[in-house]
């Protein structure tokens, strides 16, 4: 499913948790990893710009042979400019399948929030995004982070709003039910009152429903929601570390502007599962 993925390794203690969770990605397929640090430009000594840059390429350069000594083949890229930007470059060079990225909150109390690399890194990337949530282990702010959830996830929630975008992402959540994951959960939230939207939509979830039945999936649940799609989405299983979250990042209708847009991105700015972004496809023209 993700036979090559690219990660974004910015070297703070989140991206250092993050590292403990790359050997179960073997659960998703994946052979090739793409370790890539992007340093912004600094005004310092040249000299001392390298030596940084030496040290950093020493340390993920530990990381690649502990990497390989699982099985894996590793790149290992270290190089200077607007991280974002190369990150997104460097996925489409690579052809890579996702680019996987931590994401953490401020603290304990506070919402959760995706970085802003991360935020830009979604707004540009024509390769899936892989937000993988990591969290303090203790309620007090100087404990070590830890990751919420790894290897398989548990149940796959997959809100669609029926567009091209949501089609490209139910792909996904077929190859996830290939990798071995069961259980799903289908929603769709559509306008408080609209009851020949609510007909319409069982029909095309229950076909859903049954694609995946026939790919091996043991639970689909369909649930078809009126009201708010960003809390329908975090109430249906968005705030279970144990669940994965396929969707497009932009939406018709039920999920205007899902990602990008400032009110409803707050789905991925407070889910605690892991959520996996399919953005548009290239145009041709």
């Amino acid at each position: 499913m993700f036979d090559r993925v690219l990660v974004a390794m910015d070297l703070t203690p989140a991206s250092e948790a993050l590292v403990s969770i790359l050997p179960e990605l073997k659960d998703f397929g994946t052979g090739e990893l793409h370790l890539v640090h992007v340093a912004r430009p600094v005004a310092y000594p040249v000299s001392a710009s390298i030596s940084a840059l030496d040290g950093i390429r020493e340390r993920l350069g530990n990381l690649q042979r502990t990497l390989e000594g699982k099985g894996f083949d590793v790149q290992v890229t270290v190089t200077t400019g607007a991280p974002a930007v190369k990150l997104c470059e460097l996925a489409e060079e690579r052809g890579v399948d996702a680019i996987l990225v931590g994401s953490r909150s401020r603290n304990r109390v506070q919402e959760a929030f995706v970085g802003s690399v991360a935020w830009e890194i979604v707004r540009r990337t024509q390769t899936p995004v892989l937000l993988q949530r990591i969290e303090p282990s203790r309620p007090d702010p100087e404990s070590a982070l830890e990751v919420r959830g790894s290897g398989l996830p548990n149940r796959i929630l997959h809100p669609t709003d029926f567009s091209d975008l949501a089609e490209r992402a139910f792909h996904w959540v077929e190859g996830m039910v290939d990798a071995g994951v069961k259980e799903v959960t289908l929603l769709h939230v559509h306008p408080v009152g609209d009851d020949v939207a609510r007909s319409e939509a069982r029909v095309l979830l229950e076909a859903r429903a049954e694609r995946l039945k026939r790919k091996g999936a043991t639970e689909v649940e369909v649930k078809i929601r009126g009201g708010d799609p960003a809390e329908e989405i975090l109430l249906s299983g968005a705030t279970n570390p144990d669940y994965i979250v396929i969707m497009g990042t932009h939406g018709r209708g039920f999920l205007p502007e899902i990602v990008l847009g400032s009110e409803s991105r707050q789905v991925v700015r407070r889910a605690v599962a892991r959520v996996l972004l399919i953005p548009s496809a290239r145009s041709s023209a």
